[in-house]
């Protein structure tokens, strides 16, 4: 695997994040992470798409003739997979969710306590580790709304943290899908890590189009212009009184996720913030 990536570091306000994130995205970044102080998106760039970054420029100088506020900068600059390992080390640290579930790095030597259910995980060049807020809100919802033998699936799985968290809370089976290869390796990685091989997937596809069948919680923290487009794909993937939690989007652009959801024929079951973060529950009844 080619350990050469360039790190695009746009700052800008939250207001402008979902745009900022789904340019990089669109112009070859492999996933992106929301970074809080200061505020700005980070997207990692295979050093061989180098050439996208002119075009990725031009398009987040266009974002002010939509409404949405300015990037106030552009940061370029070459990283290593070694470098970006270091780089987590210092980042990621034990932490606990809910009123159980633990996760930590594969480096840690805390011992876990009796009544914890731990979840190992080594994020490589993937995405989520339960310190953004919102893998934490989805960390709490899935201790309430998943069950023992539950049909589980995780759209946009990054390191495979809500999976592996759904398996150990004792569903019966999960899907957990990404269209980003590396995203896969790390993910299966970690389902290995944790020992759950015998009830998580980890398939490389296109969201939804890769599912198959109904399931009783579906899982989607994504940013919300990918939530509002596919929110009519929900019901035929969602069994009767299953329920889908959502999250990946700030205050701003609840409404418009909500009414998407609802349009959809989901009825709304709860919400919850962390900062300007918002994670909700949908049911179809």
């Amino acid at each position: 695997m080619d350990d050469r990536w360039i790190s695009v570091q746009a700052v800008a306000p939250p207001d402008a994040w979902d745009a900022v994130a789904t340019v990089l995205i669109e112009y070859g970044c492999t996933g992106v992470e929301l970074r809080e102080a200061p505020p700005r998106v980070v997207g990692y760039l295979p050093d061989e798409q180098a050439h996208q970054l002119e075009a990725i420029q031009e398009r987040l100088a266009l974002l002010p003739q939509f409404g949405l506020p300015a990037v106030l900068e552009l940061r370029v600059e070459p990283v290593q997979a070694h470098e970006w390992q270091r780089a987590w080390r210092r980042y990621f640290r034990s932490r606990r969710y809910g009123n159980c579930l633990r996760v930590q790095p594969s480096w840690s030597r805390r011992k876990p306590q009796p009544d914890e259910i731990v979840m190992v995980l080594d994020p490589g060049l993937a995405f989520g580790t339960g310190n953004h807020p919102t893998t934490a809100l989805c960390l709490s919802l899935l201790e309430k709304y998943v069950q023992p033998g539950l049909r589980v699936a995780d759209i946009g799985t990054g390191t495979g943290i809500l999976a592996i968290a759904a398996a150990k809370l004792g569903a019966g089976e999960v899907i957990a899908v990404d269209n980003d290869s590396l995203a896969v390796l790390v993910a299966r990685g970690n389902v290995e890590r944790n020992g759950v091989q015998d009830r998580v997937w980890v398939i490389e596809g296109d969201g939804w189009h890769a599912l198959h069948g109904v399931f009783d919680v579906i899982l989607c923290n994504i940013l919300s212009g990918f939530l509002v487009q596919t929110a009519p794909l929900v019901p035929r993937f969602l069994r009767e009184g299953g329920v889908y939690i959502v999250s990946g989007f700030i205050g701003r652009n609840a409404r418009e996720v909500f009414h998407a959801m609802e349009n959809a024929g989901l009825k709304r079951e709860e919400v919850h913030k962390r900062r300007s973060w918002v994670a909700a529950v949908f049911r179809k009844n």
